[in-house]
This record gives C-alpha cells, sequence and structure tokens, in this order.
C-alpha cells in the first residue's frame, strides 16, 4: 500500500473489460505507468467516474495500454459505461478502516455464510459506500452473493477487523441488477429520437408549451423478436428516474367479463397518480387487436377502453405510454394514428458496427484472451441476421465453449470444482465453434440448410461459377441493388447444389422456398408463406434465397382459372421480390428445369433477369467428376481409364455420375474390400436415368 494519496491526480482513460486475467468484480486494473502517474500502488484505492455514476475500485496493475482501464464486471452496471467510452479515474490511495457498516444481503444468512461473506470482503478490500452493491465471491468457481452497502462509515472504507458489521433485514431486490442504456448496444439512433420522444414530454413538459405544440404521448416499438425493444424500454425508464409500469399485455386480459377493462383503468390511474410516470406494455397486439379480423367481443371492449384511456392523456403531463410488438400488422388501425402512438420505431437486427458493440458488451465480464478480444470484430462480420439475443447466447456458447475445453469428462459439480483454481479464458476457438453452432432465431422454422457443400467440391463449370459468384458478391454487398438470376436446365445437372455452394462461399445466411411446400388448402395462407419466408431472408441479411422448382411456384398465370390461388400467389411472389431486391443484400436465384412454365412477369431484367444455364456434362467435365468422386474413396484413375469411363457415360447428368459412383462404393464395401475400376463398370447398368 502507498498510503493516503497527496493531492488528487486526474486523468482520463478509456473502459475496457478484462481480457484473459483473473480480475475482481470491483476492482480495475491500470498499467504500471498510469499508477505510478496518479501515486498509487498495487491494492491501492481510485475512484472512476462517468457523468453522473461514480464508483470506488481497488487498483490492480497489469501490463495494457496506459490510456486503458480494465473494469471488473461489477463496476459496468454501476457505471453505466460501454466498453471504449471515456471516463475519468481520481487517485484515492489507501482506504481507511471502517468503523461501522450496514448491509443487506438478498436471503437470511447461516452463521457460516455470515462468517464467509465478511472474510471475503475483508480479504478482498472491497471498497464500502453507500449504495454500492459487492459481489462476495464466496463460493467455488466464481460465483457468489450480490449484498448492498447502505452504510459505511467513513466512506469510502475497508472491512476491517475491528469493523462493526449490521446484517439489514434480506430484501430480495438486492440481487436484481439495474438495466441502463450502457446494456444496451448498437442502438444509438433509436436511443437519441426515444430520449426526444419520452425524456423531455415526462421531465420537461414546458419546453413543448413554449413551442406551442403537443407533447407526444405514446410511442410504439416494433420489430422481430429479440432485437432489444423490451430491454430498450426497461434501460430507459431507469435511466429518467420516473415511475414506471410494466406489464405485459396478457397480465391484463382478464378470465371474466370486464375485469380486461377495469385492469386497463386501474393501470392508468396509478400511473396519472404518481406522475411523471412511464407505462410500458409488451405484446401490445394481444390488447390491441384489429376489431375487424375475427375479434371476439371481449377484444374489441378491450381494445375500445384502451383507446378512450389514451385518448384521455391528451388533458394530462407527465404520463407516457411506451409499447413494444413483434406483430405490428396485427393491431387496429385505429391506434396507429397521430394523436395515439406519435411514433412507430422499427428496431431491426443490428448491421455490423452495431452487432461489434453488441458482443463487446455481452463479453465484457468474461475473461477473453487478447486474440478473441481482437476476434470480435470479425465474427460480428459473420453474424448478419442476428439479434441482440442470438449475439447473448453466442456469447453464452463461447463461453460454455471454453469450459467444455478444460473439462476432462467431468459433469456437473464436479467439473466446476475441477475447474477452480483454473485460468479460464475463452479464445479465438471458442466463439468459432460457438458460431457453428448458434443460428440466427429468425431463420429457425425455415429451410437453411446448405448440405455442407463447398465451391471446390463443384467440379467444372469455371465461367459460369465465376459470373455466379460476381453477382452473388455484388448483390450481398452493402448499398448495392442487383437483379436476381434464374438457373435452368436438365433435371440432375447440379443447379441445386451450385446454390448450396455459392452460400457456403459467399458466408451469407441460406433460405430456400420450396415451390410445391408453399401452396396451402386455406384461403391466403399460401401467399402469407411467401411473403412470410421473405420477410425471414430480409430480416436475415445479408442471405441468399433459393426459389426451387420456380416452375410450380411461379406458373404462367391462364387468367381465366377457377379458384385463382396461382395468381394470388405469383402477385405475392413478384411484391416481395420487387421489395427484398430494393433493399438490397438479398441474393434471389430461381433453380426450374422447366423454364418455359414459369409466368414472364418473374424472369422480367430487374427480377430475376439474368438467365444462366446449367448443362448436363460434357466428357471432359464427366471425367473430371468421376475422378474427383473415385477419389474420395480411395480410387485413383489414369486419364486412359477416365476417359473410357467418360465415353461410357456420353448424355449422363451429373447426378447420374454421382449414383454411378456412390453405386460402385456400395458394391465394394458389401465385399469388404477397396473399390476398384471393375465396381464402376459394373454398376452401369444399375443406374435408372431418366
Amino acid at each position: 500500500m502507498s498510503g493516503v494519496a497527496g493531492p488528487a491526480q486526474l486523468t482520463r482513460l478509456a473502459a475496457r473489460p478484462a481480457p484473459g486475467s483473473k480480475l475482481g468484480p470491483s476492482e480495475a486494473s491500470l498499467s504500471a505507468a498510469c499508477l505510478e502517474q496518479l501515486g498509487l500502488a498495487d491494492g491501492d484505492a481510485v475512484a472512476l467516474r462517468n457523468g453522473d455514476h461514480k464508483a470506488w475500485a481497488v487498483v490492480r496493475t497489469h501490463d495494457h495500454d496506459d490510456k486503458l482501464v480494465r473494469l471488473g464486471r461489477m463496476l459496468w452496471p454501476q457505471l453505466a459505461v460501454r466498453p471504449g467510452e471515456p471516463m475519468d479515474a481520481t487517485a484515492v490511495g489507501e482506504l481507511p478502516e471502517a468503523q461501522n457498516a450496514r448491509i443487506t444481503p438478498p436471503y437470511n444468512l447461516t452463521f457460516n455464510l455470515h462468517q464467509r461473506l465478511l472474510e471475503r470482503l475483508r480479504d478482498d478490500g472491497t471498497p464500502l459506500y453507500g449504495g454500492n452493491r459487492v459481489l462476495a465471491e464466496i463460493y467455488p468457481g466464481g460465483a457468489g452473493m450480490l449484498v448492498r452497502i447502505d452504510l459505511a462509515s467513513p466512506s469510502p472504507s475497508r472491512m476491517g477487523d475491528s469493523t462493526e458489521v449490521e446484517l439489514h433485514r434480506a430484501d430480495v431486490s438486492v440481487s436484481e441488477r439495474l438495466i441502463t442504456l450502457a446494456d444496451v448496444g448498437g442502438c444509438d439512433p433509436i436511443i437519441r429520437r426515444l430520449r426526444e420522444l419520452v425524456e423531455l414530454p415526462l421531465l420537461r413538459p414546458a419546453f413543448y408549451r413554449r413551442l406551442g405544440v403537443r407533447p407526444p404521448k405514446g410511442v410504439l416499438l416494433h420489430g422481430p423478436p429479440g432485437t432489444g425493444k423490451t430491454l430498450i424500454c426497461k434501460a430507459l425508464a431507469n435511466e429518467l428516474g420516473v415511475t414506471a409500469y410494466r406489464m405485459s399485455a396478457t397480465e391484463l386480459v382478464g378470465s371474466v367479463q370486464g375485469e380486461t377493462e377495469a385492469n386497463l383503468r386501474l393501470l392508468f390511474s396509478r400511473a396519472l397518480a404518481h406522475a411523471p410516470s412511464l407505462v410500458m406494455i409488451d405484446e401490445f397486439d394481444v390488447i390491441a387487436t384489429n376489431r375487424e379480423r375475427l375479434a371476439s367481443q371481449s377484444d374489441v371492449r378491450a381494445a375500445s377502453q384502451l383507446l378512450t384511456l389514451m385518448d384521455g392523456l391528451e388533458e394530462v403531463d407527465g404520463l407516457i405510454l411506451m409499447a413494444t410488438t413483434n406483430r405490428i400488422q396485427a393491431i387496429d388501425p385505429a391506434f396507429r394514428r397521430p394523436g395515439r402512438f406519435e411514433e412507430e420505431i422499427f428496431v431491426g437486427p443490428p448491421n455490423e458496427a452495431a452487432r461489434a458493440e453488441i458482443l463487446s458488451i455481452h463479453t465484457r465480464e468474461m475473461p477473453l484472451t487478447a486474440e478473441a478480444q481482437d476476434a470480435i470484430a470479425t465474427v460480428a462480420g459473420e453474424t448478419g441476421g442476428f439479434t441482440g439475443a442470438d449475439l447473448m447466447h453466442l456469447a453464452r456458447s463461447a463461453g460454455l465453449e471454453a469450459a467444455d475445453r478444460l473439462a476432462t469428462g467431468q459433469e456437473g459439480f464436479e467439473l466446476a470444482d475441477s475447474l477452480e483454481g483454473t485460468e479460464l479464458a475463452v479464445e479465438p476457438g471458442d466463439l468459432e465453434a460457438a458460431l457453428r453452432t448458434v443460428r440466427p432465431s429468425v431463420l429457425r422454422d425455415v429451410v437453411t440448410r446448405t448440405d455442407r457443400i463447398t465451391w471446390d467440391q463443384i467440379v467444372g463449370l469455371g465461367d459460369l461459377k465465376a459470373r455466379l459468384r460476381e453477382l452473388g458478391q455484388r448483390a450481398v454487398e452493402p448499398d448495392r441493388v442487383e437483379q436476381g438470376v434464374l438457373l435452368h436446365g436438365p433435371a440432375g445437372s447440379g443447379k441445386s447444389a451450385l446454390v448450396h455452394a455459392l452460400a457456403s462461399e459467399l458466408g451469407v445466411n441460406f433460405v430456400a422456398i420450396e415451390g410445391s411446400k408453399v401452396y396451402n388448402q386455406w384461403l391466403g395462407e399460401s401467399e402469407e408463406a411467401v411473403r412470410a419466408l421473405f420477410r425471414r431472408a430480409a430480416e436475415a441479411r445479408p442471405s441468399l434465397v433459393m426459389l426451387d422448382h420456380l416452375d410450380a411456384l411461379a406458373p404462367v398465370r391462364a387468367g381465366e382459372s377457377g379458384e385463382r390461388t396461382d395468381e394470388r400467389v405469383v402477385s405475392a411472389l413478384l411484391a416481395s421480390l420487387d421489395d427484398v431486391l430494393a433493399e438490397g443484400q438479398v441474393f434471389v436465384v430461381g433453380v426450374s428445369n422447366r423454364p418455359e412454365l414459369i409466368d414472364a412477369a418473374v424472369l422480367r431484367s430487374g427480377r430475376l433477369g439474368v438467365h444462366l444455364e446449367v448443362a448436363n456434362p460434357d466428357a471432359a467435365r464427366r471425367g473430371a467428376l468421376i475422378a474427383a468422386l473415385s477419389a474420395a474413396h480411395g480410387l485413383e484413375l489414369d486419364e486412359d481409364l477416365t476417359a473410357e469411363l467418360a465415353d461410357g457415360t456420353g448424355g449422363w447428368s451429373a447426378a447420374d455420375v454421382v449414383m454411378l459412383v456412390a453405386e460402385a462404393a456400395s458394391r465394394s464395401a458389401l465385399q469388404d474390400r477397396p473399390m476398384g475400376f471393375d465396381d464402376l463398370v459394373e454398376a452401369m447398368p444399375a443406374i435408372t436415368r431418366l
């Protein structure tokens, strides 16, 4: 210890997570040069400030950039700071021993737990000051108990042998983590807009009166699940410090007649009585059902009551309604006019820069190696279409991959005990392994299989592959608008395999739409299926959409068809194509062996305007294909034998050649011997060709 510092030294540092090294929850690491500048030694205290947020931390020496401060896991929420943001550090020096302290635990403690808690606080030298929440790591593996320091004298100070400690009555809310806007990444434009729409009307309503305009009373956040709508509402309410009433719409729905309307009236009356207040309703579509779409009488009454209550907000100040939904089309249009919901804000999947910010937030408390921290930018570029929830799952999976890598067959408590004392660190390989298993949630219920076909496994077709890759790379680039492609040719020529390989080559999300599976017996369901699949592909951009069997999905419209189902599906397909191609970063490839049956409107320029033929292989390509497939089964063919097989398979498709080698390999496997040239010759008559 250096003793109490003289005049406090102030320096400005950038907050960063602690990579790899073990850092206590209330510890901050500084470089040796920075500690010398501040006049501190390892184990002294430092005061950290980010705007109105302040915390004291125990300093540790680490070898890193002089302009960085690495923060322990509990300092991030206390300081409400994001990775990379600047903050002030002021020298404090050695903390005095506390004379007395009052601590509130989350639950009643046994005598042993009480003693372990005090011992841990004393050994760690954790700064004690009123309002501070401390994580005491009293369990193996870094787990611990979250307690609140209600009072410390003097403040700040540290636990000592003579400190008198009073345990306050247990409060379960102590263990609840306060979410701030620092926990929300990649949404800066949305947060700025919400501050204008929510903060000023709640806290400064006179500002709008001076302008002579009516303050907004409602904001609707909509977008796919997992994009952070609810998180933004929670964080904003905590930041503003106003009374917040957060309800799920399902909690408001009653089981008896009139109960839903009564619940709504009670909610708004309480909010008005405690103004300024913020009312937040999740899954708003449940209670604001479109009254023209088979809504029950109870739904109609609830929607009407809510409309009346929202109209009444015009007469009061200090109350705003925020609602979230992922089904905005299901909400009654009456709610979506000015005067009720003033603003509709779309919260979509994050772009690459936003994904990097979100990943840095979710990994800020993880022990990342320096290499893994550098790899976050690369991972952000490979996670197109991932929502914030998907990225949180990815970070968690990477941590579990690190634990599995260090495990030696133990499970459960044995695993936790075996890892105690082990230097846990998440490496780039753990992030890569997690990336292979985690898929964007928006694509979970659609066909996203790419068959693991690589670009190099497509034999021949050099010019066609080059052209297709060029078109695909341009189409998935930001701010580029490219038309789609039609691949046509005989059955079995390798069209679908080529598209699967292209998706792997481009490294984009893949959505396959099979024509025959879109059609549904219910009126309107087929068209909605088409729109939904394209909507998913747009949300997961950059993505590649394969329209397999396009002739079945978009047949020529006859005009006099009775049910007109084909016409409606083709119209929905045309509208969806126009939408996704205009927005960019979605490459659409149609596949068909009957292009003459496809409606001409689909194939015009601007939609699927590039037509590429995939013909049956010629002799040279058949030979190369046979040689490559045979080599995969351990059979190396010379040029003469390859040429003989190529001549014997004249007119065969690529699929026929693949089946030939598979049949030969099966014959040799049944006889438990390596595959030979004779197996290929004998398998030829067994191949049934069209």
